[in-house]
């Protein structure tokens, strides 16, 4: 919350704001997610070999991860709601560290360890995506900033797929599978320590306004009518929970995040197989995907600095519309009988995933609907929601692909679903009505 203070307003203070230094700790937590999503596919068939196991059975591997990571978003939202974000980001980047370098000394002992061990690294990652970095962007960012702050942190998924398709298999060849989830564990350690060193609840800990914020304005407690509200909440059963499930816009936006996410899981699960289905090889198909994701960092940039200048929720619906775009081009193209051009083809892959750079967006929006004691709770919430889509997307087009026989119709998916998740965009409420609502609620 910002509290104009007339006759206590900070000092300004030359070199680089410490927002900075903490989107840095952000831009670090996004590095240990996506590289824990994607280590076990580029290690798993060494891993299959070790373990004498089926792909289903390795597939359990993932599966189970993936029920902790997005199953356990809102109970880190809570803990940081409660404990800080500081105290929650340092313990969900320790429990990362612990999962990965367990599972590389016990995994090889067989499935069951395998299993167990990259569970506990899913219950980590779980806090280091949309349960508690939205709060702290709104913390230390002032409102017209926050999307730039998002856009700092969000592109160290993308950066961290482009590090690990090149050192990965370097470090598996050189030393083996095992040992490579143990130095990246080592890694997810040092990340952790650093976020314990830098990080701040917020810019007052350190005599500073947010950045962005005009002269005169500083960081400040909940002013006593956001403290008296919250307390008679509390009064009537109002736990942070039970105040963001009464919430409309939770609901609202957990069901555009679901349908979104059909899409998206649709899209990324076979942009490397439409590649290769229409006849070229997984090296061609492989370079799909990097030119994809430099593609998403730079969309994420732009994305997050002009969502500061225009009404957010607007910027996600015409993005996710663009999505369904890219979505039916690539289907029509793929299905259309000609001669398929690399070329086209790795455009269309750029086009659909450059448009995911909107979840810059999607985050800094979630995080605004809510108010600062609960934020983390909200976000949390909407985030363990989504499990339903990721779940469904692939499975989705799974079923139509069995169906049909070709890859390239889980791109109608996309399309669909995208330009459905545009319209719910749409229709969210400004973040305004959406408070009125949540004071009428309690």
């Amino acid at each position: 919350m910002l509290q104009t203070v007339e006759d206590a307003a900070p000092k300004k203070r030359s070199g680089l704001h410490y927002a900075f230094v903490i989107c840095l700790g952000g831009f670090l937590t996004q590095f240990i997610v996506l590289s824990a999503q994607r280590l076990p596919a580029i290690s798993l068939e060494s891993i299959r070999q070790a373990l004498g196991a089926s792909y289903s059975e390795i597939g359990l591997i993932t599966s189970v991860y993936m029920i902790f990571y997005a199953g356990l978003s809102f109970a880190w939202g809570m803990l940081a709601d409660k404990i800080g974000t500081r105290k929650a980001i340092v313990a969900a980047c320790s429990l990362a560290a612990v999962g990965a370098i367990l599972f590389g000394f016990l995994a090889p002992m067989g499935l069951g360890a395998a299993i167990v061990t990259w569970a506990i690294a899913g219950c980590g990652t779980a806090g280091l995506l949309m349960a508690i970095l939205p709060k702290i962007v709104s913390r230390w960012f002032a409102p017209h900033k926050r999307g730039m702050g998002m856009s700092l942190i969000t592109p160290g998924a993308n950066f961290s797929a482009l590090v690990l398709g090149i050192v990965a298999p370097m470090i598996i060849g050189s030393l083996g599978w095992a040992m490579s989830y143990v130095i990246f564990g080592i890694i997810y350690a040092i990340i952790a320590i650093f976020i314990a060193i830098t990080f701040r609840e917020g810019p007052e800990e350190l005599g500073l306004a947010p950045y962005g914020a005009p002269e005169g304005v500083q960081a400040a407690p909940e002013p006593k009518v956001e403290a008296g509200r919250a307390e008679k909440a509390k009064g009537n059963g109002g736990s942070a929970i039970a105040r963001v499930l009464k919430m409309p816009i939770t609901w609202h936006f957990g069901i555009f995040y679901i349908i979104y996410q059909i899409g998206y899981m649709a899209a990324t699960q076979y942009y490397v197989a439409t590649v290769q289905a229409v006849g070229f090889d997984l090296a061609q198909a492989s370079l799909s995907i990097s030119i994809a994701g430099v593609c998403c960092i730079i969309t994420e940039l732009i994305l997050g600095q002009v969502s500061d200048r225009v009404e957010r929720k607007s910027l996600i619906a015409f993005m996710v519309a663009l999505n369904a775009v890219f979505g039916f081009g690539y289907f029509f193209y793929l299905t259309s009988g000609a001669a398929m051009n690399l070329a086209v083809l790795y455009f269309f892959v750029a086009g659909n995933t450059a448009c995911t750079g909107v979840i810059t967006v999607i985050m800094t929006c979630a995080g605004e609907y809510y108010d600062d004691e609960i934020r983390a709770t909200g976000t949390g919430v909407v985030g363990t929601i989504n499990i339903v889509g990721r779940y469904l997307g692939p499975w989705l087009a799974g079923v139509v692909i069995d169906m049909t026989g070709v890859v390239g119709n889980s791109f109608l998916i996309v399309g669909i679903t995208m330009a459905i998740a545009a319209a719910i965009a749409f229709a969210m409420p400004k973040r305004g009505v959406a408070r009125k609502q949540m004071q009428q609620a309690e």
